[in-house]
């Protein structure tokens, strides 16, 4: 991280400090969930490959794509300690705190500003979905280092520094193979684009990034494969797609979950586009793509809507502050609708004991009671955003246009 200065190493060290204790008040109030009493857990797939690290099980019984998810549960079994809550929490806190350098750094490759800087960073870290609270709730989980891996990758992209590309490829495919799509992506666009302008050497690079990640997640299905055969992801994607079919109303429901995941963010993006799309330019083109990928998982990559859209927080974040001009006044209308979402002084229910209470959180499976709240929720910040929430630089490019034309 030579080439630009972290914007300010005492907001950095501000940060981590917030963070810090944030880690300490979510560790007190937050209890973990009983996964066990509920199936459906993730965490009862990756207890079984901690556990095949740690030496308590003979054979590799995960199911994919868990199976192949194996750089978290790894690391957590070469911690001394015994207790598998306390050696995942660590982890969590040592990935909770990495990825904020990163982040301070890219605010100013990117050009946010230091108030919208810290604006991505809260959202990110304290958003119940985010950093801390979800990942107490449910600490045994492989999704932490995403944010750090997600920052790296883009630092790679923007710096073309290929090798650092090639080997966040690498561990990020068995961080989680979601890498995989996101490269296929980019090769396309702006790679693509990118060879037509005699750019071949990042075109190349891309490549090669998506070739590494593919390797790496082949040879890992082969040495650690899905204990239920058959299954790969695509046809996971094929059987999840069949189920929004045949379930219209869930589309409902994944539009609640953006809004819970992104509120007042993801609107005035939806409703005034014309300032994050109009002659992007090259770090914006590869923020598009990304941010497109990880909608389409939201959708289709399984069922936890604002979970899997909310993993895409840095891209997204970056995307929607690094053009958005707004008032003071529009600035606190937006905080104003948004923090709600955040659901900054409660406290997940324990799913494993109590799954009706969790479900309320979630508008993916809330009852119908809740979908409803969720409804007026979205509809309310979907109406305040577009009547209050206009982008003043789309105004500004509208009169320069104007101005240009007579």
């Amino acid at each position: 991280m030579k080439s630009a200065k972290i914007y300010s190493f005492p907001d950095v060290i501000l940060a981590i400090f917030i963070s810090l204790m944030g880690f300490i008040v979510f560790n007190w109030f937050q209890q973990p969930l009983q996964h066990e009493l509920n199936g459906l857990f993730d965490a009862n797939q990756y207890q079984k490959a901690y556990e095949f690290f740690r030496g308590k099980l003979e054979t590799y019984r995960v199911n994919y794509p868990f199976s192949v998810r194996i750089f978290v549960p790894w690391l957590a079994a070469q911690l001394p300690f015994d207790n598998i809550f306390t050696n995942f929490k660590i982890l969590n806190l040592f990935f909770g705190i990495a990825w904020i350098p990163f982040w301070f750094y890219l605010g100013k490759k990117l050009n946010l500003g230091r108030f919208k800087t810290w604006i991505g960073w809260f959202w990110i870290n304290f958003h119940w979905v985010g950093i801390w609270k979800a990942n107490f709730s449910d600490p045994i989980t492989v999704d932490l280092p995403l944010y750090l891996f997600q920052l790296i990758l883009l630092l790679a992209l923007i710096e073309s520094k290929w090798w650092l590309l090639w080997l966040i490829a690498a561990i990020s495919t068995i961080q989680k193979e979601s890498i995989l799509p996101i490269l296929l992506v980019l090769c396309i666009y702006p790679g693509i684009s990118l060879y037509r302008k005699h750019d071949k050497k990042a075109f190349g690079s891309l490549l090669m990034a998506l070739l590494i990640s593919y390797i790496t997640l082949k040879i890992t299905s082969m040495y650690f494969p899905g204990a239920n055969t058959g299954k790969n992801a695509l046809v996971n994607l094929f059987n999840n797609t069949l189920g929004l079919l045949g379930h219209p109303h869930l589309f409902l429901r994944w539009i609640c979950s953006l809004t819970i995941a992104y509120a007042a963010f993801l609107w005035v993006l939806i409703w005034h586009p014309k300032p994050f799309l109009t002659k992007p330019d090259n770090r914006q083109k590869l923020l598009l793509p990304i941010i497109l990928v990880y909608g389409f998982f939201s959708l289709i990559a399984g069922g936890d809507f604002t979970r899997i859209a909310f993993l895409g927080a840095p891209f997204v974040l970056l995307f929607f502050l690094r053009n958005l001009q707004l008032s003071y006044l529009q600035w606190i209308v937006l905080l104003g609708i948004s923090l709600p979402a955040m659901r900054l002084f409660e406290f997940i229910p324990d799913g494993g004991a109590d799954f009706e209470n969790w479900k309320k959180w979630y508008p993916e499976y809330a009852p119908a009671n809740w979908l409803i709240i969720f409804g007026a929720y979205t509809l309310l910040v979907a109406v305040i955003s577009k009547i209050w929430l206009k982008p003043q630089n789309f105004d500004l490019s509208l009169k320069h246009k104007n101005n240009k034309s007579s």
